[in-house]
């Protein structure tokens, strides 16, 4: 019997990987995308529950990892211009950085820089 077919995995293991993903998006950067495949990783579990196939969450875990440790991020910010990546910048903003960011040209992320910040993010 594979080991997610058993009930210490169903009850345990995938659950205790679920807090661990929890944490890792509130102990680094919060990001957006981090959150969406999170509630898609907890659907997927709950279809796991009922037919016990684990391809697409292991698919969305590993999408999961990645997307929380890419440099890149989305916003869902409205800025003039078609869709594209622009820098994020963290700390005491310059009266430049502030008319940059009411260009579009850059988004300014707070005062308060966490760990593993995303470098990048794709507005529209």
């Amino acid at each position: 019997m594979p080991f997610t077919q058993t009930k210490l995995f169903k009850v345990f293991v995938a659950p205790l990987l679920f807090l661990i993903c929890f944490f890792v998006i509130l102990q680094g950067s919060p990001r957006f995308t981090g959150f969406v495949l999170l509630l898609a990783l907890v659907v997927s579990y709950i279809r796991f529950l009922w037919t016990a196939k684990t391809r697409w969450m292991r698919l969305i875990f590993v999408a999961f990892l990645i997307a929380t440790f890419l440099p890149i991020d989305v916003r869902l910010t409205n800025y003039p211009g078609p869709p594209r990546f622009v820098p994020l910048i963290y700390g005491m903003p310059s009266p430049k950085d502030f008319a940059a960011e009411d260009r579009g040209e850059v988004v300014l992320g707070g005062c308060i820089m966490r760990n593993n910040p995303p470098r990048w993010v794709l507005i529209w």
